[in-house]
């Protein structure tokens, strides 16, 4: 009776699926990509702060204002980059948020950074 228990315990842990856990799907440059020096034009700053608000060209935006600016920035600039700056102890969520806004609106050109 052991050994068939042993055999069921052992028959459920192989066949048992995992969840994979998935991240953010980014393509992240490689070594041999060298600098890229911008005007500061071509740059729009996105800032998620420690309280959860989110600041854009100097005023304070809604997460979900984010995609209609960074539209509307990419229409005038098609190659603009979008750099989302986050505070260091601001909430993963809020980053993330504002992250999926700034790639529903089709931007490629993606610069991640924490707040000093």
């Amino acid at each position: 009776m052991a050994d068939l228990g042993f055999l069921l315990l052992i028959f459920f842990i192989v066949t048992t699926v995992f969840a994979i856990e998935q991240g953010i799907p980014l393509v992240l440059p490689g070594r041999a990509h060298a600098i890229t020096r911008l005007k500061p034009a071509d740059v729009f700053e996105i800032r998620a702060h420690a309280d959860g608000t989110v600041e854009a060209g100097g005023q304070r935006i809604g997460a979900a204002a984010v995609h209609a600016l960074v539209e509307a920035r990419l229409a005038r600039d098609p190659d603009t980059v979008v750099v989302l700056a986050t505070a260091p102890d601001a909430s993963y969520g809020v980053m993330v948020q504002v992250l999926d806004q700034i790639k529903l609106a089709r931007c490629r050109r993606i610069s991640l950074r924490t707040l000093e």
